[in-house]
């Protein structure tokens, strides 16, 4: 599992961490690993500081979330990077409750992949989850939408695993074309392609359950 939190939450913690600043930390006097391909770019960084005043808080914060999606999230592969991050904390500067890039991180491998990302704190030698802002998944889950081919899907998850079958019969298609063996990433490309049907089942389920739950409350 990955967890996010701060840095001034793991300052004298034994745990695995990473920084995902673009400066690993300096400041907040890190020392740990980084990984700095999460790392926001400076130019759209500037942008919404100087923003701050002039557009809404909303707008502003929806401004950030989109041009990291588009220079950061969209060019990396959610599962490879968790892959490479599992069991450990991402950190950056923020509070928990603050808006900041990790949040981001989190909502969009919990979009993606369907896993659970929580915010945490290391209080008497032990992990404590935390709240962090909820409207951050709603901002990237826009995001995404509009920056997207949705091909058709309404969930994300479905939509990737549908994108990653794809890339399975690319490599069938080479494979074959090499007079290599390619039966096997075939059978796995419709397997996942089932598990796209599935997932977008299940996202139709859970909202008509969201909306009966709603209708019944009101």
């Amino acid at each position: 599992m990955i967890r996010t939190g701060s840095y001034k939450e793991f300052k004298d913690s034994l745990l695995k961490t990473y920084s995902i600043s673009w400066d690993c930390g300096k400041d907040a006097n890190y020392h740990g690993q980084c990984y700095p391909i999460l790392a926001p770019k400076k130019e759209f960084w500037r942008t919404y500081k100087d923003n701050i005043g002039k557009i809404s808080e909303e707008d502003n914060y929806r401004y950030y979330i989109e041009e990291y999606y588009k220079q950061v999230l969209s060019l990396l592969d959610p599962a490879k990077v968790y892959g490479e991050l599992d069991y450990s904390i991402l950190l950056c500067y923020e509070d928990n409750l603050e808006f900041c890039h990790r949040h981001i991180v989190s909502a969009w491998f919990e979009l993606l992949l369907g896993v659970k990302v929580p915010e945490v704190k290391f209080k008497n030698n032990r992990l404590m989850v935390v709240e962090r802002p909820e409207y951050i998944k709603e901002y990237l889950e826009d995001a995404i939408r509009k920056n997207k081919n949705m091909r058709g899907f309404t969930s994300l998850r479905a939509l990737y695993i549908f994108e990653k079958s794809e890339e399975l019969e690319r490599e069938a298609d080479e494979l074959e074309e090499s007079g290599k063996f390619f039966e096997d990433y075939r059978a796995a490309a419709a397997f996942m392609r089932s598990d796209a049907d599935m997932e977008e089942a299940r996202y139709h389920s859970g909202r008509k359950k969201k909306i009966r739950k709603y209708e019944c409350s009101n």
